[in-house]
């Protein structure tokens, strides 16, 4: 008897209207920390991946870190706060359902659609995180070079140009570029003095190239290439988060020695014997792609709720207003 007085106690709770403002203010609050903090790409926070990403925050969060990471506030779209919030919408909805199927009678025509209203919200907040949980995925250092199309190569994935470093929505549906600091993008070619250009190898498994196209990022802010014609390994690095200025290093590829280095605060050419390199220098855009095919519904399902919630304020106050002023007219009666 007393878990049924229990189990009736907490169905009343979780029908009360009031239930639906405090689930979308505190999904409100968690959605506002997802956009405002650095979120991991990856939730398993035990991997090395997570733990590579977390050391690179650690320039940006300080101190904060740690903690904001123990209390799951960097993988928040797929943390226990967020399933505990979606774990009670989904049993506000249920009761909201159960009560609009029972008192449907007896419910007025608004308090009808109402009760609709806030169930269909909820389940399509519901329906858009599931999505994003099951195909959503990041990936960060995302370069685009001017007028060239933008590749994700892990996702296999090319997009067109963005016209703008502010670019948010792309062409593919649940795809968003969200902007971050601008990457040092440097153009390098090597001539030797006859104006001949040699060709330089980015890696020993590559084929060597007339002209080599690098990317320094906060990931990766340096790069390494080889002169093999002449012997030469060229460094490049950024110095500072700002990436001015590039430091330009060649190294002789038999015993090590530094042959030449150089301080470039734009373009500019490291000398060494009778090579020059030729460093042209580009600011770069750079994003962090964002998959969430969840987003839309999610975001509707939450304007759906918030429309809910203030229709349902407003027929309380036209109740409210009603009541009072059909108060004087009773006590007339009673006193007739």
């Amino acid at each position: 008897m007393r878990a049924r007085q229990i189990l009736d106690k907490a169905w009343r709770w979780l029908g009360e209207d009031r239930r639906l403002v405090e689930i979308l203010v505190a999904l409100l609050i968690v959605q506002a920390l997802v956009v405002l903090l650095p979120q991991a790409p990856i939730s398993n926070v035990t991997s090395p991946g997570y733990s590579r990403w977390l050391a690179e925050q650690r320039s940006v969060l300080k101190g904060w870190t740690t903690p904001l990471s123990a209390l799951g506030f960097l993988t928040l779209r797929s943390s226990v706060w967020m399933r505990g919030l979606l774990v009670l919408l989904a049993l506000i909805v249920t009761t909201r359902a159960g009560d609009a199927i029972e008192q449907w009678h007896a419910f007025s025509r608004p308090r009808r659609w109402l009760q609709v209203l806030s169930c269909v919200g909820g389940v399509l907040m519901m329906a858009g995180w599931g999505t994003q949980t099951l195909w959503g995925w990041k990936e960060s250092n995302i370069i685009a070079w001017p007028g060239e199309p933008i590749a994700i190569p892990d996702r296999g994935l090319t997009l067109t140009p963005q016209h703008s470093s502010g670019a948010l929505f792309t062409e593919r549906y649940g795809l968003y570029l969200v902007p971050k600091e601008n990457s040092v993008g440097l153009i390098v070619q090597a001539v030797n003095e006859r104006e001949q250009v040699l060709p330089l190898s980015p890696s020993a498994r590559d084929e060597p190239q007339d002209e080599l196209r690098i990317a320094l990022t906060d990931e990766t802010p340096e790069a390494y290439f080889a002169l093999p014609e002449i012997g030469f390994v060229y460094r490049l690095s950024r110095l500072r988060e700002d990436g001015t200025p590039i430091q330009a290093q060649v190294y002789r590829s038999a015993d090590g020695e530094l042959r030449a280095e150089t301080l470039l605060q734009g373009s500019g050419v490291l000398p060494a014997d009778d090579v020059q390199l030729q460093i042209t220098r580009f600011a770069l855009p750079s994003f962090e792609a964002v998959h969430n095919p969840g987003a839309p519904v999610e975001g509707i399902g939450m304007l759906v709720l918030g429309i809910a919630i203030l229709e349902q304020y407003l027929l309380y106050r036209k109740t409210v207003t009603q009541s009072a002023e059909e108060a004087p007219d009773s006590d007339d009666l009673s006193t007739d």
